[in-house]
């Protein structure tokens, strides 16, 4: 998001600041970002406020190109119940900032690594199925996330799944070859992400269905490795595993779904996640 948040910005004659929101305790650092817990002063009210460097001039320059001020608009007016609340942007100094819905709870990677109720039996089933009504949404504003991922999915208290991080987003009809960098996370990367092709919505069902697997399994479809370029290498040239290899408890139409998303060509998986959960929804039903 912070790439057309700088043409956003410039938009205006005067920049907006972040004095408004008071940091209270910083909770994640990574990359070029850190989010902290801050408090609103002018409502009391508790938010995430996550500050961005600025990226090269060049870059921003180029990303201006294919940005426009709606997409911003579309940021803030995105309301569904599966993606965290955009309530403000703005810059300060060289820094710009958005601030988001404060998510008081674990991420979906903490709960599969802890095995945790909330992700485990049918539980599971919910939360894959809140996942991908959240990113559905996400693609029906014209929007690709391109860093879909457990950890970028909080599990609040009221056992709502939301998907945060915009930070990659991009309007999905502006995918300009030579602009297309390979961020993301390297174990939920499609192939055509990692060849820096053309992304579209296939691209976050790609990682939508490594996710799926994760989250109905506990593990991922490819071989555990900490090395990032093998990670890529797999999703490349190693053929996925099936979930039922991992628990045969799952239905064979399940099995279908995340095998489908997770198809090394773009062309054989499905075209839209309405498709995806029209066919998971089938599936567990059939449970």
């Amino acid at each position: 998001m912070h790439f057309f948040l700088d043409f956003l910005f410039s938009r205006h004659k005067e920049k907006k600041k972040a004095a408004r929101y008071d940091p209270i305790e910083l909770i994640a650092t990574g990359g070029m970002s850190e989010v902290w817990k801050a408090r609103d002063t002018e409502t009391g009210g508790i938010c995430a406020l996550k500050y961005l460097e600025a990226e090269s001039v060049e870059l921003r320059h180029k990303f201006q190109k294919i940005f426009t001020a709606d997409e911003g608009q579309i940021a803030l007016e995105m309301d569904h119940p599966n993606v965290v609340h955009t309530f403000d942007y703005g810059a300060d100094d060289d820094k710009y900032y958005i601030v988001m819905e404060f998510i008081d709870g674990p991420s979906l990677t903490q709960l599969i690594v802890q095995r945790d109720d909330r992700v485990t039996g049918d539980n599971r089933f919910d939360v894959l199925l809140q996942a991908g009504r959240g990113l559905t949404y996400i693609h029906s504003k014209g929007l690709i996330h391109r860093d879909f991922c457990p950890k970028n999915i909080l599990y609040d208290s009221d056992g709502t799944a939301k998907i945060i991080d915009f930070g990659l987003s991009i309007p999905a009809a502006s995918r300009p070859r030579k602009l297309v960098d390979m961020s993301g996370t390297a174990s939920y990367m499609a192939p055509e992400q990692i060849r820096r092709q053309n992304l579209d919505a296939r691209t976050d069902i790609y990682a939508f269905g490594v996710s799926a697997f994760e989250i109905l399994t506990g593990e991922r479809p490819f071989p555990t490795t900490s090395n990032r370029e093998k990670k890529l290498q797999y999703h490349l040239n190693v053929d996925p595993k099936h979930v039922r290899e991992l628990d045969e408890s799952l239905p064979e139409a399940l099995d279908d779904v995340v095998a489908k998303c997770i198809e090394k060509d773009p062309d054989s998986r499905y075209d839209s996640m309405t498709q995806v959960m029209r066919d998971i929804q089938r599936a567990i039903r059939g449970l």
